[in-house]
């Protein structure tokens, strides 16, 4: 396989890792290890052609690892949750790699890193149900298929959720984000093999974990996992994404959950919503609070909402709140 989609290369402005970066590093994940956060295993091969989106794929790979950090860690609002559903399939998360990789300049040869990584930044994700891939190559790369609706639904996507990247030195970085990787193609024989292959550089995968001896990747071909050198690991560029905490709409949300129950993610703080307004429930009358609960015939019933610490001062902050 002489070429399966990857340029090599950096843009002028690409943030640098311990260099010019503007990012906030938060701690994610310690033990290095984005296996266990499950996504689809996308092949760039059709079944009539070469996509060459190896370094969308492995983009997106990346962002849906952290998606699925974010669900499962209770990051994200039930707002963004409901507005992420179109953006799955099978309880996984599915990004449309043909606008990215369209808008990042995608051609016969693949594409640059840094131009992929721009286009999602610069004009967001679409779920893959708008933009299936096209019957031929040609058609796949071409701009002329993005709609004005694709377009938009992007800008809704980047109202709410905010992606930067930068290069990085080291796959220690894994405990920020899974890490973009260019290597030489190759399979391995056995499943234990770690892979040295001499030759040009011409994949973009996804590294996962790592430990002295190996760097593990997740390939966008039929062998999914393979442990390179870590040598033989080049080019790496991580993603990260920030929650624009700005999109709730407070009264709606205290009109439409009265009588549930809502929990702050991040702190632990949890409330009622009764009579337009979220009572906090501290400690000391938790007590108290299920009597009251019980009195109104509520127990077991209802739901328990989840937000994060952002929405939960936005409600603060409008009025809504008090003390139980």
């Amino acid at each position: 396989m002489e070429k399966s989609g990857v340029l090599i290369g950096r843009g002028e402005f690409d943030w640098q890792c311990g260099g010019n970066s503007a990012i906030q590093h938060d701690i994610l994940i310690s033990d290095k290890d984005w296996k266990k956060f499950t996504v689809a295993h996308e092949i760039q091969w059709t079944g009539k052609y070469d996509t060459q989106f190896c370094v969308t794929y492995s983009a997106l790979k990346t962002i849906a690892k952290i998606f699925t950090y974010l669900e499962q860690t209770e990051k994200l609002s039930q707002s963004d949750l409901e507005f992420l559903k179109d953006y799955k399939k099978d309880e996984m998360y599915d990004f449309a790699e043909r606008f990215p990789a369209t808008l990042g300049e995608t051609t016969a040869h693949g594409a640059y890193q840094f131009k992929v990584a721009n286009a999602i930044k610069n004009y967001g994700l679409i779920p893959q149900s708008m933009f299936p891939l096209a019957d031929n190559f040609q058609d796949n790369i071409s701009k002329d298929f993005i709609t004005k609706e694709m377009y938009d639904k992007g800008k809704e996507f980047l109202k709410r959720f905010q992606i930067n990247y930068e290069w990085v030195e080291s796959f220690d970085n894994l405990v920020y984000s899974p890490i973009q990787t260019v290597v030489r193609y190759a399979n391995y024989e056995k499943p234990d093999d770690i892979l040295a292959p001499e030759g040009e550089l011409n994949h973009a995968v996804t590294g996962v974990y790592t430990v002295t001896e190996y760097n593990e990747i997740e390939d966008t071909y039929w062998q999914e996992f393979k442990r390179y050198h870590p040598n033989y690991t080049h080019s790496l560029l991580a993603y990260f994404i920030t929650l624009n905490n700005n999109n709730m709409d407070v009264e709606k949300f205290i009109n439409d959950n009265d009588k549930n129950q809502v929990r702050n993610s991040n702190t632990g703080a949890y409330g009622v919503i009764y009579g337009r307004k979220l009572m906090e429930i501290k400690p000391e009358r938790a007590g108290l609070y299920m009597i009251d609960r019980d009195a109104r015939g509520l127990i077991g019933k209802g739901k328990t909402i989840t937000i994060n610490n952002a929405e939960w001062d936005m409600i603060k902050v409008a009025g809504f709140m008090v003390n139980f």
